[in-house]
Order: C-alpha cells, then sequence, then structure tokens
C-alpha cells in the first residue's frame, strides 16, 4: 500500500476507513496475480464494504465499523446531492455491478459448464482499480502529473500469477516455459522484453528458453521487432488465457 495514496484519501476520508480501503484493494490485487481467483472475488467483498463506507464518511461523518445493507447504502447515497456525481452515482454503481454482484453469483451455474473465475476475477480487479483512482482523482494532495501516474499505474492490466520482487519481475508459480514467456511480455507491455531481460527473468534454461521462444515466434503468439524486442500478439494473450485455463482445472 503506498504511503501517499493514504496520506492523499486521509485528507477526506478517516485514516482507518482509507487504511481499510487500500488494504482491502491491495489483497484483490495480490489473490489475482497468485492465480487465486476464488480468493480474489471473495476479498471483492471487502473492498466493496470499505468503499461504502468510505462514501458514507463523506455523506454523513461518522466511522462506520461495517455496513449492515449495501442496498440501502447505496440508496442514500444516490439522494445525497451534496455529494459529487462521481461519488454517489458512479462508484456505488460500479462497486455494485462489477464487483460485488459479480463476488456474489459465484458457483452459480454457467452454460456448458464453462469457467467464469478468471474473467469474473479480471472485471473485479479493474472494477476496484477505477474505484480507488477515482478517489485519488477527487481527494489528491501531489501535484497532477504525479497523480496521473498514480492513476495510469492502477488501471494498467494485471497479470496473474507476476509480482515484482526488489526490482525484478517474477512469475511465482511453476508453469510451463510456453505460458512463462507469454506472461512475461503481457506484463511488459508496449515495451516488450529483449531476449536478455528473458533470460534474466525466466526459471528456465537459456536452451529452453529459446526453443519456446522460436516456437512461440512462428505460432505468432509472440512478435519480434526491429529493435530486437519482443512482444506478445492478440494470439499470444488468448493463448495464455487458454494455458492458465488448463493451469487452473490441474490445480
Amino acid at each position: 500500500m503506498s504511503s501517499q495514496l493514504l496520506n492523499d484519501l486521509s485528507s477526506a476520508i478517516d485514516s482507518e476507513i482509507a487504511t481499510d480501503l487500500l488494504k482491502s484493494y491491495d489483497e484483490i490485487v495480490t489473490r489475482y496475480r497468485k492465480n487465486d481467483l476464488d480468493g480474489c472475488l471473495s476479498a471483492s467483498g471487502k473492498f466493496v464494504e470499505n468503499t461504502l463506507r468510505a462514501l458514507e464518511f463523506l455523506r454523513t461523518g461518522k466511522v462506520l465499523p461495517e455496513i449492515k445493507n449495501a442496498s440501502k447504502t447505496r440508496v442514500a447515497l444516490e439522494n445525497d446531492t451534496s455529494l459529487p456525481e462521481s461519488l454517489r452515482l458512479l462508484v456505488p454503481r460500479v462497486a455494485m455491478s462489477m464487483v460485488y454482484d459479480i463476488r456474489s453469483k459465484t458457483g452459480a451455474v454457467h452454460v456448458k459448464e464453462l469457467d467464469p473465475r478468471r474473467i469474473d476475477a479480471s472485471l473485479a480487479v479493474h472494477a476496484a482499480s477505477w474505484i480507488v483512482a477515482e478517489f485519488i482523482r477527487q481527494f489528491h494532495l501531489s501535484d497532477e502529473a504525479e497523480v496521473e501516474s498514480a492513476m495510469a499505474s492502477l488501471m494498467r492490466t494485471y497479470t496473474p500469477l507476476i509480482e515484482s520482487i526488489a526490482g525484478e519481475t517474477v512469475v511465482t508459480h511453476a508453469v510451463p516455459c510456453e505460458l512463462e514467456i507469454l506472461l512475461l511480455l503481457i506484463d511488459a507491455g508496449s515495451t516488450g522484453l529483449s531476449r536478455t531481460e528473458l533470460g534474466r527473468s525466466t526459471q528456465y534454461s537459456p536452451s529452453t528458453v529459446t526453443r519456446n521462444l522460436q516456437a512461440l515466434t512462428s505460432k505468432r503468439y509472440v512478435y519480434q521487432t526491429n529493435d530486437g524486442s519482443y512482444h506478445v500478439t492478440g494470439p499470444g494473450e488468448k493463448r495464455s488465457s487458454e494455458l492458465l485455463i488448463n493451469l487452473n482445472k490441474s490445480t
């Protein structure tokens, strides 16, 4: 949890609630990156509650230990025109429809028994990121450039099984080399990775990485640009999703 984010939010929201909000957000992201999809969806419920606690503090000045009725709280927020429109309308609606409702339907019967958890968890993470970014936009103390950077960081795509440790990007789960390369390239975004950078981050031998990288390139899952860097393609992202689904089925 960023101390700057906490400092910014605490300028308008009770510090205890702001801390709980950011901790619950960190929990969603951490679970998603660990490929703990059920844990991610479960944690999203607490994030929604803390979001509503923050909004209720802004509306009433009261520090509520819990939200007893989320639907009634949402109605009360929507009817209070003293709040900025995004906080009384958009944030509660995003929290309830894109996070809370998605979490609540987990375990329901789905057509052809398809497992929707990855899509559901991804939606929850991005919706939660948008909510935190909106709070920052409303209550930031930092200069505009820092705020834009913080918001962009929140809204970037989170890659499952990827973590940054001491400035180094690593895949934190034993996966096939093909999937490891795809995950690293997805996380790298538009900058891509050089062969040296891939070799530094992967846990496989140089020959194994080279062999898999060549296979991925020949299948058009990976593309090497003129500057020598490797980038994942649209079909490559789809392939990574297929491999992740198979990984979830085997665990």
